[in-house]
């Protein structure tokens, strides 16, 4: 049986999500008053799980904690996990 999540604590990964993914904002999120529009590219800082949240990390490196839902693994992120390792001889 794999190991098990603490429900208070953050983690590096859940459900195939791991910190330092990037992905891009699929709506707006509003938090304490500020705003993070649709489109914007962030990265996984961690998974919160309860209820299931992702912290994310923007480009000034202000924190947004935002609904799973609310998110789809950026497009260069998808580029780079599809691509082969490179050999070395």
């Amino acid at each position: 049986m794999g190991e098990s999540k603490e429900f208070h604590l953050p983690s590096d990964e859940h459900g195939g999500m791991e910190s330092g993914t990037k992905v891009t904002l699929s709506k707006d999120h509003r938090e304490f008053g500020e705003e993070v529009s649709a489109g914007t590219k962030l990265v996984v800082d961690a998974i919160v799980h309860f209820p299931t949240r992702y912290r994310l990390q923007d480009d000034s490196g202000k924190i947004w904690t935002v609904p799973v839902h609310s998110i789809d693994i950026a497009s260069d992120q998808k580029e780079a996990d599809s691509e082969p390792a490179s050999e070395e001889k």
